[in-house]
């Protein structure tokens, strides 16, 4: 009778795992490989923070390379968080509209161009570059401001649905089961930078909020901007703009409030991946033509999961100056490790049982999760001009 009883226990306990297995449950705090029905994406900011012919001479190969390993993820769409081009347009002895539309037209039209010849299908959010760049103190800067902002909106073409005032430069869009949202932190408001002061709040705070209350069902939401909020980072050849408030802001709280998983950013050309109150800010990309190494986030999506691997390059510009209109340029000859990219980061979003952060390696792990380092372009002399590198086993 025991023998009898132990059998029919066994068969029990072999019936439920089964049936366990077979629903897909797992044990909590393990990590899965993505199934058939995943996709992904990428997110690459400040390419290229630099206004380049298509082709470029001395750079196209070595830009060429980063776009096809880019396009062999396979990437539904990439995601460039601000910093297309150098857009120094402006200046007090030219007719300042005239030349914005004449080298906006030039420019975003050969980076456009580009980001089509490899078939990548691309979301820009808009950077400080994409209206100038920093500071906006003088009145004429200031002044033509809304004519980046405009020709921003006309050659890039993104969905026209954000506040009435950022038509084209706020916006969002549904992809399968996720929320995108691409906000403009380049709003009107007084800072050290002058009449504009990064953040998002007032009209545009309030749309956001009300995105996320219509897309609540989303089953994950991520949201890119240009600038970080969460501090400190790593800065390599920047001039670091960011939310003052931080964590403070109402920005931040209202990401945390409505339970986003991500904040993709750039600005820093560097890496630091923080997360606080239920969101992870992935700061990431490089500055290409000044910097030793530029980074790129691609996400593999799942019902419950979000898959992050971060891949770095190195890189070795030499040569003269780059032409640009202003004078902030860099090097005339680009070429990139034949190694091609390291994975230097990997974590694991799970939300099949609450929100975990799974198996955290490389720029992920929480020991490198804040820094003060601060690195100057590869010509700059007398300071130091190269950033810690760290890899997955770190």
């Amino acid at each position: 009778m025991l023998l009898r009883s132990g059998l029919i226990g066994a068969i029990t306990f072999c019936i439920v795992c089964f049936l366990g297995c077979q629903s897909g449950d797992k044990p909590k705090g393990t990590v899965s490989v993505p199934g058939e029905d995943a996709w992904t994406f990428v997110s690459i900011p400040d390419f290229l923070n630099v206004d380049t012919e298509y082709p470029q001479p001395g750079w196209e190969e070595s830009l060429g390379m980063i776009l096809n390993e880019v396009k062999s993820e396979n990437p539904d769409f990439v995601l460039v968080p601000g910093d297309l081009v150098m857009g120094h347009w402006d200046a007090p002895s030219w007719q300042s509209a005239d030349s914005i539309a004449k080298y906006s037209g030039l420019y975003y039209s050969a980076w456009k161009a580009r980001m089509q010849a490899h078939e990548l299908k691309f979301y820009v959010a808009i950077g400080d570059h994409e209206i100038g760049d920093n500071p906006w103190i003088d009145s004429a800067k200031v002044a033509v401001i809304p004519a980046y902002k405009e020709a921003f909106a006309t050659h890039l073409q993104m969905p026209q649905n954000g506040p009435a005032h950022m038509r084209g430069t706020a916006y969002w869009w549904r992809h399968k089961n996720v929320l995108f949202v691409s906000v403009d932190v380049f709003e009107e408001g007084e800072s050290d930078e002058g009449s504009i002061k990064p953040g998002v709040s007032g009209e545009q705070l309030a749309w956001l909020e009300s995105v996320l209350l219509e897309n609540r069902d989303a089953r994950h939401k991520i949201i890119m901007g240009h600038t970080p909020v969460l501090g400190p980072v790593r800065r390599w050849s920047t001039s670091g703009l960011k939310v003052a408030e931080g964590r403070q802001s109402g920005f931040w709280q209202t990401m945390s409030k409505h339970e986003v998983d991500l904040y993709l950013c750039g600005e820093m050309h560097a890496i630091t991946c923080t997360s606080r109150d239920g969101v992870m800010q992935v700061v990431h990309g490089g500055l290409i033509g000044y910097n030793r190494r530029t980074s790129y986030l691609m996400v593999r999506v799942t019902d419950d999961q979000l898959y992050l691997t971060l891949k770095e390059l190195e890189m070795y510009p030499s040569g003269d100056h780059l032409w640009q209109t202003g004078d902030n340029r860099p090097l005339e000859n680009l070429s990139v490790g034949t190694d091609g990219f390291d994975v230097v980061g990997k974590v694991v979003m799970d939300k099949s049982r609450g929100r975990s952060l799974l198996e955290p390696k490389g720029y992920f792990k929480k020991k490198f999760e804040k820094s003060d380092e601060w690195a100057a372009a590869v010509f700059r002399e007398g300071v130091s001009t190269e950033m810690t590198k760290i890899s997955l086993d770190d």
